[in-house]
């Protein structure tokens, strides 16, 4: 299955209608406006486009952060550090794509998935951060993946 294909079957679905063209309804799904849960002062849903947060798509569903107007969608309010941390934690070893968002769009370039922990990629509008969650965080970690490092330390510690 490929990573676009994904990506809809468990996410995309729930933002955009399907098409003969993956990549193009994953780029509308990543940079499309949404309507959000919480409504207005006039009681209408208000539009977003998926600019804070994080989001764990998994074979089954997805875990977002940012409350949309979507059926199927599990929201979650943790930080992102703490719902990736619990994730790869819990890891079952079935393919997963970590997004984290920020005012620009997540571009399909960087959309990858997670199929190994020796690999974990976590996808932003900036790059993709690719680290081996089974070793020690090497010195030049980048930011999330020295933060889990550090929770599975100090979980391991305990």
């Amino acid at each position: 299955m490929s990573t676009f294909e994904f990506f809809h079957n468990s996410f995309g679905k729930h933002l955009t209608n399907k098409t003969n063209k993956l990549h193009m309804d994953t780029w509308r799904a990543l940079s499309s406006n949404h309507l959000q849960q919480k409504k207005n002062a006039k009681g209408e849903h208000s539009s977003c486009r998926l600019v804070s947060g994080w989001a764990i798509v998994r074979p089954d569903n997805t875990l977002l952060q940012q409350k949309l107007a979507a059926t199927g969608l599990i929201y979650d309010d943790r930080n992102r550090f703490d719902a990736f941390f619990q994730e790869l934690q819990s890891w079952d070893g079935s393919p997963r794509i970590f997004l984290t968002f920020d005012k620009a769009p997540i571009p399909i370039a960087n959309l990858f998935m997670t199929l190994d922990l020796r690999a974990v990629r976590i996808c932003s509008p900036s790059g993709v951060e690719t680290f081996d969650y089974t070793t020690a965080a090497p010195s030049n970690a980048g930011t999330i993946g020295a933060s889990l490092h550090r929770m599975k330390e100090k979980q391991d510690a305990a």
